[in-house]
C-alpha cells in the first residue's frame, strides 16, 4: 500500500469516531433536554390546632424542676405542648382561644386536702356568721336572719354557721344573749371549729337538756353556776340538739353541695378531699356527677362510726360495702375518716402533758390506742386511705403509732395515709412522718396568733407549747411531705390566705403584727407544692394532674399577678381570674 492510499484511509477512521462521539453527545443532549422528574419530598402533616393556648407566661409548671414556661397548648382537655411562644404558634387555629398571660400567673389547679363542701354550702345558703368579728356583729346577723325567716313559724329552727368561738371566754357563749333575741323559736349556732355549738333556751328545752342531764361520753354540757346548761355544747353534746332537729332533704343536700363546689372553683380549686362524709354525701355527689355539675375531682373520706361520730339512720358497714356504686369519673370513695381527739378549746384534745390549771386533765382519745391501731390496720389491708383528725400531741402520736402498726401487719402498701390539723406535734414524732410516708395535712391558715390561740389556748397550754404549734417547717426539714387543706367551712377556703399565713406566720389580713414562731416559716414554693403536686400525690392522681406538663389533664388556675413578684404581705390579695378543669372554664371572675 502506497503513501497516498494511507492518506485516504485515515480520514474515514476519524469520521467513524467522530460520528460515534456525535451520537453520544446527541443522546446526552436529548436526555438533558427531556423533562426531569420532580424530586420526592416527604410531606409533613399539618399541626392540629389547639383548643386553648396560653402565651406570654409566667406559667409556673410545678414539674420536677419547677420550671417556668412562656406558653402552653391544650387540646381535648390535655396539655399537649408546654414551652415558649414559638412552640405553640403553629397550633393557633381560627377557633383557638388565646389567653394572654402578660402580667398574670398560671399554675396547676389547687388541691384542698381537707374540706367540707356540703357543710360550707349550707352555710352559704343560710345564716353565715363567718364575717362577724365581734359578739355584737354576731347578734346583729342572727337578728337579721331571724327577721328574714319570720314567716316560717315559731317551731322552725334558725341555724347560724361558723361563729368565732375565740370571741368568748373559756366557758363559751351563754344562752342569755340568744334568749334576748328570741325565746320562742329554737336557735342553734354552729361554731367555726365544728366542735362547739351555741343554743338558746328553747333549743335546750326541745332537746331535753336540763341541769339533770349528764354529760354524754366524750362531750361537755357547759353549765351556769346554778348547774343549769349555759347554752354551750361541746363535741358529742352537740348531737343531743342535732337529734331533735329536722333533717335536711336530699334536694337541700344537693343544692348545698353545688354551692360548695362553685365556691371552691372560685378560689382555683379543682380537686379536693371531702373530709367527712356519709351516705347522703355519696348520693349528692352522684347527683351532681349525673347532671354534669360536678366541676372537680374528689376523694371522699367516709366517717368511721365511733362514740364521737355517728351515722344516724345509716349502718356504717353497709355504706362501706356499697361505696363503689356511688363512684364515677370524678369521685373515688376510697378513704376513711377517723377522729382521734377533739380540740383544744374546751380541753377535749388529747395531750401528752396536762392542761394548765386542771387536776392533771390531758383530754381524751376517742379510740384507745389499741382500737385505733386495729381500725387503721383493717382499712389499710382493704386498700383504703386513712384520714385522721388529730389536734393534740398525744393524738398525733397515737395516729402515727397506728399507721406503724398497720405497716408491721400488712407491709407498706401504697395507701398514702395522712393526719390533718397537727396543731401540736411532739418533737420526737416529727421525723416519723417521713419514715412512715404519712402526709402532714396542715391547715396553715391557723398558724398565727389569733384569738383562739391567744385567748383560749395560751391560758391552758402556756407560751412554750403555743410557740410549738403547727410545726410546718420542722416537718419539711425532716423530709416529711406537706399538704394543704382549708377545713372550710371552719375557715376560709382560699388557698392564698393559707399560703401567705404559712410564709409569714402572721395574720394574712394585716400588714404586720405578732408572729407565731418565725422558725416555722416556709417558702412560697413549699406551700404551692402543698396545694398542687403534693396533694395530687395524696389523692393518687399525681400522674394526671398537679403540674403543667404535656400529657397531663388541663386543670389550672390563672391569677391576676405573679405570687413570686410581690411582697409576702400581698399574696392573699391576689385574685383568681379563671379556673379550668379538663381545659374548660369552671369559674371566671366578673369584670
Amino acid at each position: 500500500m502506497n503513501e497516498s492510499t494511507e492518506k485516504m484511509k485515515m480520514p474515514q477512521s476519524i469520521n467513524r469516531m467522530t460520528l460515534s462521539l456525535l451520537a453520544v453527545i446527541s443522546l446526552c443532549l436529548a436526555a438533558c433536554n427531556s423533562e426531569a422528574p420532580e424530586p420526592v419530598v416527604e410531606q409533613k402533616p399539618a399541626v392540629e390546632a389547639a383548643d386553648t393556648v396560653l402565651v406570654n407566661g409566667g406559667i409556673y409548671t410545678v414539674n420536677a424542676e419547677h420550671d417556668w414556661a412562656e406558653a402552653a397548648a391544650i387540646r381535648n382537655g390535655v396539655f399537649v405542648r408546654v414551652g415558649n411562644n414559638a412552640d405553640v404558634q403553629a397550633m393557633i387555629g381560627p377557633a383557638t382561644r388565646v389567653i394572654d398571660l402578660a402580667g398574670k400567673m398560671a399554675l396547676p389547679g389547687f388541691h384542698d386536702a381537707h374540706v367540707h363542701p356540703r357543710m360550707g354550702g349550707i352555710g352559704l345558703m343560710g345564716c353565715s356568721l363567718e364575717p362577724a368579728g365581734s359578739v355584737e356583729e354576731i347578734i346583729e346577723i342572727v337578728t337579721g336572719c331571724l327577721s328574714e325567716d319570720s314567716s316560717n313559724g315559731e317551731e322552725e329552727w334558725l341555724e347560724g354557721f361558723a361563729f368565732n368561738l375565740g370571741l368568748f371566754g373559756q366557758d363559751g357563749p351563754n344562752k342569755a344573749l340568744l334568749d334576748a333575741i328570741d325565746t320562742d323559736r329554737p336557735i342553734v349556732l354552729w361554731g367555726a371549729d365544728g366542735h362547739n355549738n351555741w343554743v338558746n333556751s328553747r333549743a335546750l328545752e326541745l332537746a331535753g337538756i336540763t341541769a339533770d342531764t349528764p354529760d354524754p361520753a366524750l362531750g361537755v354540757i357547759e353549765r351556769d353556776p346554778d348547774g343549769e346548761p349555759s347554752g354551750t355544747l361541746r363535741e358529742t353534746a352537740q348531737e343531743l340538739v342535732r337529734a331533735v332537729m329536722p333533717k335536711p332533704t336530699m334536694e337541700t343536700e344537693i343544692n348545698a353541695l353545688l354551692a360548695g363546689v362553685h365556691h371552691l372553683n372560685s378560689f382555683g380549686i379543682t380537686s379536693w378531699i371531702d373530709a367527712s362524709v356519709g351516705l347522703g354525701d355519696y348520693q349528692a355527689y352522684q347527683a351532681l356527677e349525673n347532671s354534669g355539675d360536678l366541676t372537680g375531682r374528689v376523694v371522699t373520706s367516709l366517717t368511721y362510726e365511733s362514740g364521737f361520730a355517728q351515722h344516724y339512720g345509716e349502718e356504717f358497714e353497709e355504706v362501706l360495702t356499697n361505696r363503689h356504686q356511688y363512684e364515677s369519673e370524678h369521685v373515688r370513695n376510697s378513704a376513711i375518716k377517723i377522729f382521734v381527739d377533739g380540740v383544744l378549746e374546751g380541753e377535749t384534745a388529747a395531750l401528752l402533758e396536762p392542761y394548765l390549771g386542771t387536776q392533771g386533765d390531758r383530754g381524751e382519745l376517742i379510740l384507745s390506742p389499741e382500737q385505733l391501731a386495729a381500725a387503721v390496720t383493717r382499712f389499710d389491708a382493704m386498700g383504703m386511705q386513712v384520714h385522721m383528725h388529730a389536734i393534740g400531741d398525744r393524738a398525733v402520736r397515737a395516729g402515727l403509732d397506728a399507721i406503724e402498726a398497720a405497716e408491721k401487719e400488712n407491709g407498706r402498701l401504697d395507701n398514702r395515709h395522712h393526719i390533718a390539723h397537727l396543731q401540736m406535734i411532739n418533737v420526737d414524732d416529727i421525723h416519723r412522718f417521713a419514715e412512715l410516708d404519712t402526709a402532714a395535712n396542715f391547715q396553715a391558715l391557723w398558724a398565727y396568733p389569733d384569738t383562739y390561740i391567744m385567748e383560749l389556748n395560751m391560758p391552758v397550754l402556756g407560751e412554750e407549747r403555743v410557740q410549738g404549734m403547727y410545726p410546718i417547717a420542722s416537718v419539711e426539714r425532716s423530709g416529711g411531705r406537706i399538704v394543704g387543706g382549708s377545713d372550710w367551712d371552719v375557715s376560709s377556703a382560699n388557698p392564698l390566705d393559707a399560703i401567705e399565713t404559712a410564709v409569714r406566720r402572721q395574720d394574712s389580713l394585716a400588714e404586720d403584727g405578732p408572729v407565731l414562731n418565725e422558725n416555722e416559716r416556709v417558702s412560697l414554693a413549699t406551700m404551692i407544692d402543698a396545694y398542687t403536686i403534693n396533694a395530687a400525690w395524696l389523692m393518687h392522681q399525681e400522674d394526671a394532674v398537679g403540674s403543667i406538663e404535656p400529657g397531663k389533664k388541663a386543670d389550672l388556675v390563672i391569677l391576676d399577678r405573679s405570687l413570686f413578684d410581690i411582697p409576702a404581705t400581698e399574696i392573699s390579695d391576689a385574685r383568681v381570674l379563671e379556673t379550668l378543669l379538663d381545659g374548660e372554664t369552671v369559674y371566671a371572675a366578673q369584670d
